[in-house]
This record gives structure tokens, sequence and C-alpha cells, in this order.
């Protein structure tokens, strides 16, 4: 070959390869940005949809905290929150697989305590609605600490969802890139 055909060739790949080579970096790196950001965004999500549940259900218990209503008032309430925070759980696991290996706290774990609270509120008016002294005294003291736990459950989803949202669109150090 002459040179005259040899040396474009060769400038050609030299230009090329590393451009190429750039610009496939370039897609991975965004792809991955993107999808630690959607990550960070679903994190959020579910602590937003979840605070709704979670509200809504704290005005009705806190009307039966107060003896404004009764202990049948809330049932349905107790119920569309289980459901909801039973969706939300499974949700919740998608998200906490791509959490680092050492963070074991993850999202599903603050909602399932919640979903303990609510399951603590249904047995305290399952109680309050048998009537009788003793019973419903105790049903009253379950419903107060499920309503507490609630509260409690509601803020640490929140600030769970927040931890990762901002991990998520954190700079990661090199140990973590090469994942």
């Amino acid at each position: 070959m002459s040179p005259d055909v040899l040396l474009p060739i060769v400038v050609f790949f030299a230009l090329g390869v590393p451009i190429v080579v750039l610009l496939w970096r370039i897609f991975v790196i965004g792809g991955r940005i993107r999808r630690e950001a959607q990550h960070g965004r679903t994190a959020l999500d579910i602590a937003r949809r979840s605070d709704i549940c979670i509200s809504e259900l704290a005005g009705a218990v806190d009307e039966l905290r107060r003896r404004k209503t009764g202990p049948d008032a809330s049932a349905a309430s107790l119920q569309t929150t289980a459901d909801a925070l039973n969706r939300y759980a499974q949700e919740a696991e998608a998200v906490d697989k791509r959490l680092p290996d050492g963070d074991t706290a993850g999202l599903k774990v603050e909602i399932e305590r919640a979903q303990r609270a609510v399951e603590l509120i249904s047995h305290g008016t399952t109680l309050m609605a048998e009537a009788s002294g003793e019973h419903f005294f105790e049903g009253e003291t379950s419903v107060k600490r499920g309503y507490l736990n609630l509260l409690h459950a509601r803020e640490a989803i929140k600030e769970r969802a927040q931890a990762i949202a901002d991990a998520a669109t954190a700079p990661r150090s090199e140990a973590q890139k090469g994942r």
C-alpha cells in the first residue's frame, strides 16, 4: 500500500477509536446516572404516597383516640391503609435491592414498621369494640401506642426515602464506580 492511502486510514483509526470509546463511556455513565436518579425518585414517590395514606389514617385514629368516633368507624380506613402499605412494601423491596450491600435499613423496613402500627391499632379497635371494661382500656392503650408508632413510622419513611434519594444523586467514589 502506498503512503498516500495508508496515512489517512491510520489517522482515521487514531482519531475514530478514541472518539467511539469516549462516546460509549458517556452513554454508559449517563444511563447509570439516569437509573440512579430514577431510583431516588421512586423512593420519594413511595414515601409521598405512604405519607398521604398514613396521614388519612392518623386523622381517623386521632378521632377514635379522642373518643369522637367509635371503634367501628375506623375499620374501613384501617383495611385500606393496610392494603396500601402492603403494596408500598412490595414496591420498596424493589428499591431496596439497589441499595449498597452494607446498607441494611431500607425503605421496606420502615414501611413494615408502619404496617405493625396499623396491626396494633386494629387490635386495639377490636378490643374496644368488645366493650368490656378491662378490654376497652387495654384496647384504648393499644390504639394510642399504635397511633404514636404510626406517626414515628411516617417520619422514618420520609427520612429514609430522602436518604435514598440523596445517595442516588450523590457523586460516587472510585470503589463504587467499579461495581
